[in-house]
């Protein structure tokens, strides 16, 4: 594991206006072995000492010369730093330990910037720095770029964070990859998800006070998705299946939802119209099904009664109370999703979906 706290404390104490150029990656653009280098390179190279560099020289302003602007300050000092570490060889890294890093240590990376290669975490490329920034636009998995983005968050690491909103794209995702990433309310922390998502975003979506819910972290992963540019593989079908009431339910409280995949989702916690309103702007074609009846044999049903409560009937006997989580998925998977009293108001919906799960 590397640590960076045996960085010396001159380096610490260095300028960090920025540092890098091209130059130093003449020997790398074209690599294609991914070998890295160890840390004791890293530390090496860290360690190594510079000059500081002075953006307005007292020369310039003895000739009578204005003072630098912020944008050649920023060019004077990447070469500035560049030219002392000509001879020095480059430095590979996994782009993770560059996400890891904050503060002086980061600071001093960066003014030694024209020496260091960032590796691509899923292929075999690797990034170029250029002062505080990294060149180029890039694709990788979206559950890596929301592993990165959490350790860039919690080392203050603005650097990576802007990277990874401006610069980085996810992979295409298939409807079972969005599903799949409905489950996971907890896989990060709320704030990570919230710093992805612009302010009017979050405005619209979770109201004035733009607090995002915990149960409601899984929804807002998607939609940051979309944001960052996801695509999806097809423009798929999605149904979900509700109780119109929630009072008596039974059992757990996961919601039912069918993929044009066939395949049968039981998500816990779903916010339905966040959900719904994410999936239709990555282009699914989502629907909802919401049923007050469901058959379940010949003698027995369940039904929404008095006060909106859901009550089981079996034969002439009336239960208070429903499992509409099992009910239901025993109801389409048997085919008999087309008995229930709301099949006249869903009958497009609902046949499709026993299309869908029973085809041969």
């Amino acid at each position: 594991m590397l640590s960076f706290g045996s960085v010396s404390s001159g380096i610490l104490d260095d300028d960090t206006d920025f540092g890098i150029p091209g130059e130093s990656n003449k020997n790398s653009n074209e690599d294609t072995e991914c070998s890295l280098s160890t840390d004791n390179d890293l530390l090496n190279l860290l360690n190594f000492k510079l000059k500081k560099f002075d953006p307005n020289p007292k020369d310039r302003s003895e000739i009578g010369e204005n003072p630098l602007t912020p944008d050649e300050v920023n060019q004077n000092s990447i070469r500035f730093y560049a030219e002392q570490l000509k001879e020095v060889d480059p430095i590979r890294i996994q782009i993770e330990t560059f996400t890891s890093m904050g503060g002086d240590t980061l600071g001093a990376l960066i003014s030694r910037s024209s020496k260091i290669l960032l590796k691509h975490p899923e292929q075999c490329k690797f990034f170029s720095l250029y002062g505080d920034q990294i060149i180029g636009k890039y694709q990788m998995s979206f559950e890596k770029i929301l592993s990165l983005y959490a350790s860039a968050v919690n080392n203050n690491n603005n650097i990576a964070q802007e990277f990874i909103r401006t610069q980085l794209t996810p992979s295409v995702m298939t409807v079972d990859d969005a599903l799949r990433a409905l489950y996971d309310d907890y896989g990060y922390q709320q704030n990570v998800i919230e710093s992805l998502l612009p302010e009017d975003v979050k405005v619209l979506f979770f109201g004035d006070n733009q607090l995002l819910n915990v149960a409601d972290v899984a929804e807002s992963k998607l939609l940051a998705f979309s944001l960052l540019g996801g695509k999806v593989s097809k423009k798929e079908e999605i149904f979900v299946f509700a109780p119109e009431s929630k009072k008596g339910l039974l059992g757990s409280n996961e919601t039912v939802v069918v993929s044009t995949t066939g395949k049968i989702y039981e998500i816990p916690l779903l916010n339905i119209p966040l959900a719904l309103n994410v999936l239709r702007s990555l282009g699914f074609n989502a629907k909802i099904i919401l049923l007050k009846h469901l058959y379940i044999d010949n003698s027995s049903y369940c039904m929404v009664g008095d006060a909106g409560i859901w009550y089981h009937f079996t034969n002439d006997v009336k239960q208070m109370g429903c499992d509409f989580l099992s009910n239901t998925i025993n109801s389409i998977e048997s085919g008999t999703l087309n008995m229930t009293r709301d099949y006249v108001q869903f009958k497009q919906s609902i046949d499709r979906v026993l299309e869908i799960v029973n085809k041969p």
